[in-house]
């Protein structure tokens, strides 16, 4: 029996969500290079174009993507000089940014949508829809109780 055998399921799952973490910021690197794009700044355009009915502020985006107001405002930056986002100020309050994804964006999508849903299937291959559907239950649980971690940690419990 390996080290890798003999380990706790949860050492096991903690190593291996931190890897799988690593292997998808390369790989998505490496696939990002051609349209000068960083993982992360794809991941918050996935967002930002699919998880809202309206544009999101910086603040709701850093919510949802787990990270700070300052990493969104600087990735969104950064998009937007890219031409893939549009930052306004809220209608209705002037200190929020709205995140808007441009036409550019849209196309962006349009052109790597079948590159997408090729890895996508790779990576899902030999999974079971019962063995998502249990991932899914899994990891979702393992948010809550970050989040609940998360929240003590900033006193909001």
């Amino acid at each position: 029996m390996n080290r890798l055998e003999a380990m706790e399921d949860r050492q096991f799952v903690f190593g291996t969500v931190l890897v799988l973490s690593n292997k998808l910021d390369t790989l998505l690197d490496r696939e990002m290079i051609p349209f000068g794009m960083t993982s992360k700044q794809w991941f918050l355009l996935l967002v930002v174009s699919t998880l809202f009915d309206k544009a999101p502020t910086i603040k709701e985006a850093a919510k949802a993507i787990g990270t700070s107001h300052q990493n969104v405002k600087q990735m969104a930056l950064k998009l937007e000089q890219k031409g893939f986002l549009k930052l306004e100020k809220d209608s209705r309050d002037a200190r929020a940014t709205r995140l808007k994804p441009t036409e550019y964006s849209m196309t962006f999508w349009e052109k790597t949508q079948k590159r997408g849903e090729e890895f996508m299937d790779l990576t899902f291959s030999n999974l079971s829809d019962e063995e998502l559907k249990l991932l899914r239950s899994g990891l979702a649980k393992i948010m809550q109780n970050l989040t609940r971690i998360e929240e003590a940690d900033n006193g909001e419990e």
